[in-house]
């Protein structure tokens, strides 16, 4: 074997900084680094050798990450599908805004279970505890198809939040493991894009159901999609508990060689990524003087507060009160916010990842979510603009990726730290939607809002998203570093005077 590492080719790039973050790795000998154009799949002078490890991730770590994050958003919006499909008449709902409370029920599992389940996965190993969380959580939406009252759906969507919990921060934790800087964005594009595949597929699956499960058994066809949803689940859990490679430093796959294994844990360690830190008592005082637990945990508030995670129903109520529509339309319709979705995900996946930052992207993306809000605030536009505006709102989703990369991309090595704030950041952000769901958004006012004021209130919120992460968050990073910076100096200076002393 050469002196040099078969990883890379005469020639790579400095895979430092982005956003900010501090560059632990140097340029390796005997390369220069080099730009590609703007469709690319690696890193430029990556060898064949990597090349390789690289495609066996994607294909394993990226295919279960895919399709865990499908099923867990098939599962989290075949509730909205089941309302508007027969299920608001059959069990006589709507006066009460069962649909919001089922939310609320659902997002307050998700606040307990979110910063818990990513510190044990730092313990238990991922390919135990993410197939395991997917089995549990799958068998609680196979109960609902036998519900019969408000109450036994409240508490089922709490449990399925709980475990559900782990799916996303879970998986953008596992991502930052294995794939550097300058990949991550598009990897976690893809992730979320299997999710918005999953909206998508909730909704064809609803309006299939519809028109060829109606009655068979003596059920409706909302009843048929809780059992469908559970038999998807099952052989991707299976698929997970083989399959999955765990993390670099940990890794038993089966498909990995000597070589590597050992050039995985090197790319990250090149980046200053090793993994130091340690579940132990001081944890707490990292994170509580980490800047990113507070930068990031506004920035996903801001943008729960949006509540652009619930257009699809809003856009379906819509739908249904127009009285134009079959209800397969009405399932049908809102796949194309999906559409939209998938379309800037995996746009500002590549444009953040060639650019080197992510706060330009956020602030274009942000400048269409306002002008959309606007146009829903006003509400007196032709049907056919506000159907536009509806679908175009389908951009707010890539936010999620450009921040769990960004959060991978600065919390350096600290595995903990990392995966606290993927968690919390989750956590905060379902924690103050709650309040404002029920009160601005409620769905016994959808989907107008007029008295609630409810799309003014959410364009306030998206103002204030594309601001904070345009601009915000780097000045923050900034001024946090800086103090950090001064403190270090204040600390040398002491330990020097009391030596001299």
């Amino acid at each position: 074997m050469p002196a040099s590492r078969p990883g890379k080719d005469a020639t790579t790039i400095d895979v430092g900084a982005q956003d900010g973050s501090s560059s632990a790795g140097t340029q390796r000998p005997g390369t220069e680094p080099h730009r590609s154009g703007w469709f690319h799949w690696h890193e430029p002078g990556t060898s064949a050798a990597e090349k390789k490890l690289i495609f066996k991730l994607d294909w394993f770590l990226l295919s279960f990450s895919c399709l865990y994050f499908f099923v867990k958003q098939l599962d989290q919006n075949n509730l909205s599908n089941a309302y508007v499909s027969g299920m608001k008449e059959d069990l006589d709902f709507g006066p009460g805004n069962e649909l919001s409370w089922m939310n609320t029920y659902f997002l307050i599992g998700t606040i307990i279970g979110g910063p818990f389940a990513n510190l044990i996965i730092t313990i238990v190993r991922p390919r135990i505890w993410l197939p395991s969380c997917l089995i549990i959580w799958s068998l609680f939406v196979l109960f609902m198809f036998k519900t019969t009252t408000a109450g036994q759906f409240y508490a089922l969507r709490f449990c399925i939040g709980l475990f559900e919990s782990a799916a996303w921060p879970g998986i953008q934790y596992v991502l930052g493991c294995w794939y550097r800087k300058s990949e991550l964005a598009r990897r976690s594009a893809l992730f979320v894009v299997s999710g918005v595949l999953g909206q998508m597929f909730s909704g064809f699956l609803q309006a299939a159901l519809f028109s060829g499960m109606e009655g068979k058994g003596g059920m409706p066809a909302w009843r048929w999609l809780f059992i469908f949803d559970f038999l998807l689940a099952v052989p991707v859990a299976l698929y997970g508990f083989f399959f999955f490679p765990d993390t670099p430093h940990t890794t038993q796959a089966f498909y990995l060689n000597e070589w590597e294994r050992n050039r995985a844990r090197e790319r990250i360690e090149e980046e200053g990524r090793a993994p130091k830190g340690k579940l132990d008592r001081t944890i707490i005082k990292r994170i509580a003087c980490s800047w990113q637990v507070y930068v990031f945990s506004l920035a996903y508030a801001l943008w729960t507060l949006t509540c652009g995670s619930y257009i699809i129903q809003y856009f379906g109520i819509w739908l249904k009160s127009r009285k134009i529509y079959s209800v397969p339309e009405i399932n049908n319709i809102p796949t194309s916010v999906g559409a939209i979705n998938f379309v800037f995900m995996i746009g500002t996946g590549y444009v953040s990842d060639k650019i080197g930052r992510r706060g330009p992207v956020c602030f274009a993306v942000g400048l269409l979510l306002t002008f959309c809000y606007a146009v829903l605030t006003a509400w007196n536009v032709p049907n056919d603009f506000k159907m536009a505006v509806f679908i175009l709102i389908g951009c707010y989703g890539c936010y999620t990726p450009l921040l769990a990369g960004w959060v991978n991309a600065t919390c350096g090595h600290d595995q903990q730290l990392r995966a606290f704030v993927l968690g919390i950041m989750v956590s905060v952000g379902q924690a103050v939607v709650i309040p404002f769901q029920q009160y601005q958004l409620p769905s016994g006012q959808a989907p107008q809002f007029k008295k609630t004021h409810g799309w003014g209130s959410a364009l306030a919120f998206v103002i204030a998203l594309t601001l904070w992460t345009g601009f915000g968050i780097d000045l923050a990073r900034k001024w946090f570093e800086g103090r950090q910076s001064k403190a270090d100096v204040q600390e040398i200076d002491t330990k020097a005077e009391a030596v001299e002393a």
